[in-house]
C-alpha cells in the first residue's frame, strides 16, 4: 500500500502546482493615467540594453506633459539559473542565491496605469540619472501608446517612491490592498478562509467564503482514490513583500494512511493590485491515457458569496459534465490557444485566463467550467441529489480538468486572473489583449535627456525639495 501511495504523489504532483491559486484572489486597482490598469513585467532578456547594473541603482521615470520626468514605483525581482525567484522572508530565503545584478531571467515590474507619454524627460527635480533607458510600449496594432525610462546611477540614486499598491501581512496571513483582502488559511496554503472585496465607497464585501481542490485518481486494475486539500499539507516557504507585488512560495506533503509523502513539489504565486499570475512549468511522469480509467479528474473550486447563476457569465471553456468528460472531449476538433471565463456583477467583474501547453491542447487537455445554482451560504444544506461536483458539496464555481487526457511531458501552463469593483467593458477587453501589447528598449545618448538642465531649473529643484 505504501507503493500505491507514492504512485498517487506523483499523480497529485503533475497536476497540483496547474490549480493552487487558480481562483485565489481578484483584485482591483485605480490610477491616473497609463495604457491600462494590469501589472507589466519586464524580463531582462526582453529589454536587454537596460542590462547589467546593481539592482539599487535602477529608478523608473515617467515623462510630464512640461517635460519633468516623474519617479513612479516599480520592483526588479531576482531568478536563480533554475527560474525560481530569490525571496528574502520566511523559513527558507534563498538570497544567497542573488548576484545583485540586473539580468537574464530577473523581472522589473510597473503597474500599466503609472506608463507615461512618449516624451524624452528634460527636466529633473533630483539628480539625473548616468544611464537612461526609454522603453516603448505598443498596442495590438503595433501602434506606440506609451513609455518609461529607466534610469541607472553610477553613484547614489534619488530616493525610491514610497507608493505601495499591495502588502502581505505574514502573522495574519493576510494579503491586503486598497481593493481586497484575501485571508490565507494559515493551516493550509492551498485554501482560503475568505476573500473580500472592497466596493468603490471602500465597504468590504464578501467576495468568497471558502475554496475546495479535488482529485479523483480511478487507477486502471487497481483502486480509486480521493483527494482533497486535508490530505495536503502545505507551508509557507519563503516570500518578498515588494511595492508592486508579493511573491509566495509553498511546498507541499502528501498524506495517505498516516504516511506522509514529499511531493518535491512547490509553486510560487504572484500577487499584484489587481490580478494573480500563476506560471507553471509541470513535469509530469505519468500517461492519463494508460494508467487512468474514466472520470479521474482534478478541480478547484470556490463557495461563490452570490449565486453564479446570478452573474451574466462569458466563456469558451467546454462544460463540466459528470462521468461524460472524455466523451465531450472527443467531439472537440479544435481546441483554442487560451482559455477565459468572465463573470459580471452590478459591482465587480471577474476575468480568468489559461493558456495550456501545446501537448495539453494535443490530447484534448483543456479547462472545464462549472456552476451550481446555489449561494454560498445553502451549500451545506443542499441536497446530494442536486447536480454538483463530486468529493465536495461546498462548490459552486469551479475549473475542472480530466486527468485520463493529461499525458506524460513538460508542460508550460500560463494562468491569470483579474477582478474590477465596477463594471466597464473597455476594461474587460483591456484584459483579454495584454497578450498583444509589445514592449521595446534603447539606450539614449546623454545629451537628449540632459539638454534642458539650465540654472535657472536646478535652483527651483533645490527650493522644491526644502
Amino acid at each position: 500500500m505504501q507503493k500505491a501511495g507514492y504512485q498517487i504523489s506523483i499523480a497529485v504532483r503533475s497536476v497540483l502546482c496547474l490549480f493552487y491559486v487558480i481562483f485565489i484572489s481578484f483584485f482591483s486597482s485605480s490610477a491616473w493615467g497609463g495604457i491600462h490598469s494590469a501589472p507589466v513585467i519586464l524580463t531582462a532578456q526582453l529589454i536587454r540594453p537596460v542590462q547589467y547594473h546593481p539592482l539599487a541603482m535602477y529608478r523608473v521615470f515617467r515623462t510630464l506633459p512640461d517635460g519633468t520626468a516623474k519617479a513612479i514605483p516599480f520592483q526588479i525581482d531576482e531568478k536563480d539559473r533554475y527560474g525560481d525567484y530569490i525571496l528574502d522572508e520566511g523559513a527558507y530565503p534563498n538570497t544567497k542565491l542573488s548576484n545583485g545584478i540586473f539580468d537574464f531571467r530577473d523581472e522589473l515590474t510597473i503597474m500599466g496605469n503609472d506608463i507615461g507619454i512618449i516624451k524624452t524627460p528634460t527636466k529633473w527635480p533630483f539628480q539625473e540619472p548616468s544611464v537612461l533607458y526609454e522603453v516603448i510600449f505598443k498596442d495590438k496594432e503595433a501602434v506606440p501608446q506609451g513609455a518609461i525610462y529607466i534610469g541607472a546611477y553610477f553613484s547614489k540614486p534619488p530616493p525610491l517612491d514610497e507608493t505601495r499598491y499591495i502588502q502581505f501581512l505574514s502573522k495574519q496571513a493576510e494579503i491586503v490592498t486598497s481593493r481586497y483582502r484575501y485571508r490565507f488559511d494559515h493551516n493550509n496554503y492551498l485554501v482560503v478562509r475568505g476573500i473580500d472585496l472592497y466596493k468603490m465607497n471602500h465597504q468590504p464585501y464578501p467576495l468568497i467564503d471558502s475554496s475546495t481542490l479535488f482529485m479523483r485518481a480511478d487507477l486502471k486494475y487497481f483502486l480509486t482514490l480521493d483527494v482533497n486539500q486535508q490530505d495536503i499539507a502545505s507551508e509557507l516557504e519563503a516570500y518578498k513583500r515588494g511595492p508592486i507585488r508579493c511573491i509566495a512560495r509553498v511546498n507541499f506533503n502528501y498524506n495517505i494512511l498516516k504516511l506522509n509523502f514529499d511531493l518535491g513539489m512547490y509553486t510560487e504565486v504572484s500577487f499584484f493590485p489587481n490580478s494573480v499570475v500563476l506560471p507553471a512549468l509541470i513535469d509530469n511522469p505519468l500517461d492519463g491515457q494508460k494508467i487512468l480509467n474514466r472520470g479521474s479528474l482534478f478541480y478547484y473550486g470556490f463557495a461563490f458569496k452570490d449565486n453564479p447563476w446570478t452573474l451574466k457569465i462569458d466563456t469558451n471553456m467546454p462544460e463540466y459534465q459528470e462521468k461524460k468528460i472524455t466523451d465531450f472531449l472527443k467531439k472537440e476538433k479544435k481546441y483554442e490557444s487560451k482559455y477565459w471565463f468572465s463573470a459580471i456583477s452590478r459591482d465587480y467583474m471577474i476575468y480568468v485566463e489559461m493558456e495550456p501547453s501545446v501537448q495539453m491542447l494535443n490530447t484534448g487537455n483543456i479547462p472545464l467550467f462549472y456552476r451550481r445554482n446555489i449561494p454560498a451560504a445553502e451549500l451545506a444544506q443542499a441536497s446530494d441529489e442536486e447536480d454538483r461536483l463530486p468529493g465536495s458539496g461546498l462548490v459552486n464555481l469551479a475549473m475542472a480538468m480530466d486527468l485520463t487526457s493529461f499525458n506524460e511531458g513538460l508542460h508550460n501552463v500560463a494562468i491569470q486572473i483579474f477582478i474590477e469593483n465596477r463594471y466597464n467593458e473597455n476594461i474587460l477587453q483591456s484584459y483579454k489583449d495584454l497578450g498583444l501589447w509589445t514592449s521595446s528598449a534603447r539606450r539614449l545618448s546623454s545629451s537628449t535627456f540632459r539638454q534642458g538642465n539650465a540654472p535657472e531649473s536646478s535652483e527651483k529643484s533645490k527650493s522644491e525639495e526644502k
